[in-house]
Formats: C-alpha cells, structure tokens, sequence
C-alpha cells in the first residue's frame, strides 16, 4: 500500500510537470490540442491524488502503524470518527489534503471555463499546476506521508486529546478549502497580465471561486474561534493566535476583492485595484500555508516542520516579486475605462 502511494505522489508530479509545459508549448504555438492536454493534466492529477489519499485514509482506519504518520498521530482506541480525521492532524497528511483540495479546484475552474478564455485558461492551468508541484515536491522530498517503518510498532502514540473535538472532522478541511480555492483568482489574475486580457472575462470566471473561498475561509474562521473557546478556555471566541491571524487575512483581502471585482464587471474600474487583490488573496493564503508549515511561529496550530521554511520563503518571494513585476508591466492597460461620477456614487 505504501509502495502504491509513493508511486502516485511521484506519478502527480510527473503530470503536473507535462500539464505545464504542454499548456505553456500550446499557447505559445497556437495549437489548441496540446492547450486541451494541459487542462486534461489537471484532471489527471486530481484522480492520481484522491488514490493517494484513499490509500493513506485506509491506513488510518485499518490501524496500520506501519506508517509513520499513522504511527505518530493515532491509536486503536483513538474513535474511528477521529481516526478517520487524524490523517490531517500530520504535517505530511495536511499537505495531501491541500495538494488534492486545490487539484479539485482547479480542476473546477477549468471545467467550467471550456471553451472561452483560451490564452487565459492555458496559463491558468500552468500556474495552478505550479501550485501543486510544489506541494507535491514537498511531499516527494521532504514529508512524504508514506514512510513507512519495519517492523511497525505495536501501538500508536495516539491523537493530541486538545484534537479530539467534533470540530476536527470539518474546521481544517474548511480552512484548507478556503486557501486552496483563493489560488484561482490569483492564477488567474497572473494569467490574464500574462496574456494581456484584462477584461471583465476572467472575474468572470472566478468571481465564485472568489465568494467560495471567502464562505469557506470564514466558516473555518468560526468553527476554529468555536473549538478554541470551549477546548483552550482563552476567555472569549478568540485568543489571535498568530496562526489565526494568518488565515483572518486572505479572508479580509477576498472580502474586498467580492465588492471591487463588481465595479469593473459595471463600470470597466478599478482594474489595477482587481488584479492587485486576486494576486493578494492567494499571496496571503500560501503564506498562511507557510507560518502552520515552516515552525516559524510558537503556536498550538504550527506542526513544527522547520525543514518546509525555506521552501516555502522562495514560493512567496516569488509570488510577491512576480506579482509586482506583472501589475507595473501591465500598468498601461490596466487604466480605468470610467472615473467616478462624484463621491457619493455607488462605485
């Protein structure tokens, strides 16, 4: 089973690593046939990760402490309605868990825009395939979730008792949802300036992607404030634990990204102020990513795993730095269609 997993994790990032550079060759060339295969990649990816989550699943549940990660985070008599949940109680199973949820997504996001945003939609797919060869490299390099140990151990150490909570089966799936679908708008926002399509077309497409992760962002936010209070006792629904700030942010930043997106769909406004906060949104959600990963920060959310710091530091320099290289290139075209009527106008 272990051997089946690892072989999936290696076989995703193989396919992660065609879906870009066909998505790319396509676009590039003008051959629609090899855009079609970067957007079937993504699809590919997405059935190769939910079989590698399938098998680490059965092996929480079957009580095989053969793996490391089950080994480390459960017991037989840790609850099946826990066990079932443990897998995203370790560092390596959390970054499955994201790696498939943003595959779905982004699978999603495609689906639903074939056949328009051509040059977009190619660009799209390359970036978000991006996103999960990271993760997936990650997983392959550093905190593989099929390590196995022989002989295994006769008995788990059992899940953390603070974990034991029914808010565990839904608040970090919530979370992870929520950061994984704020990934879309920032690819594509970058794929528009890459393409130099900055209509209203692609808020479009992602305007959903945009309300959803901002539903899920916030719901996770409430349930976690919720097991918070009634676990930790810290005298109120919230006690701003740093890791708590960082997934308060990319919601804050979609919050105002659902309003300003409206103005240019209406009006053609605010195009530079668009952009800016779709590459924001998912900024700030690979960055939250970074402070629950990287052991930076002492608190009870972080995992501790130092080895993930560096990584992760490149990733957002990038995401920070491309950013800012795209909206000052693209400065020109990003100039408002209208201006406001007066200061008491809607926009």
């Amino acid at each position: 089973m272990a051997s089946l997993g690892r072989g999936a994790l290696i076989f995703a990032l193989v396919v992660c690593a065609y879906g870009i550079i066909a998505s790319i060759y396509g676009v590039r060339t003008d051959q629609d046939r090899y855009i079609e295969s970067g957007r079937r990649a993504v699809y590919g990816l997405a059935i190769t990760l939910i079989a590698a989550f399938i098998v680490l699943e059965i092996a929480f549940i079957r009580n095989d402490y053969s793996f490391n990660t089950v080994a480390e985070s459960s017991s037989a008599t840790t609850p099946l309605f826990y066990r079932s949940a443990a897998i995203w109680a370790t560092q390596q199973g959390s970054l499955l868990l994201w790696a498939l949820l943003s595959s779905l997504w982004s699978s999603l996001a495609l689906f639903l825009i074939k056949g328009r945003l051509r040059e977009v939609g190619a660009y799209a797919a390359a970036i978000l395939l991006g996103f999960n060869a990271f993760f997936i490299s990650l997983m392959v390099f550093y905190a593989n979730p099929f390590m196995t140990t022989s002989p295994a151990p006769i008995e788990g150490a059992g899940l953390d008792p603070l974990l034991r909570f029914p808010a565990m089966i839904i608040h970090p799936p919530m979370l992870y949802s929520g950061y994984t679908l704020c990934i879309v708008p920032l690819a594509f926002a970058a794929a528009a300036l890459i393409a130099r399509k900055v209509d209203a077309e692609w808020l479009r497409a992602v305007r959903r992607f945009a309300l959803a992760a901002w539903l899920f962002l916030g719901v996770g936010i409430v349930l976690g404030a919720f097991w918070s209070y009634s676990e930790l006792g810290w005298g109120g629904y919230w006690g701003w634990d740093p890791v708590e700030n960082a997934a308060l942010m990319p919601w804050l930043i979609s919050t105002a990204f659902i309003h300003s997106l409206m103005i240019q769909e209406k009006r053609g406004m605010l195009k530079v102020w668009n952009v800016s906060l779709g590459l924001a949104t998912g900024t700030l959600a690979i960055m939250g990513t970074f402070l629950v990963r990287s052991g930076i920060l002492n608190s009870i959310h972080a995992f501790g795993g130092a080895t993930l710091g560096l990584p992760f530091v490149c990733l957002i320099g990038v995401l920070i730095g491309g950013s800012i290289y795209l909206v000052v290139s693209r400065r020109k075209m990003l100039r408002s269609e209208h201006r406001l009527d007066s200061l008491i106008s809607r926009e």
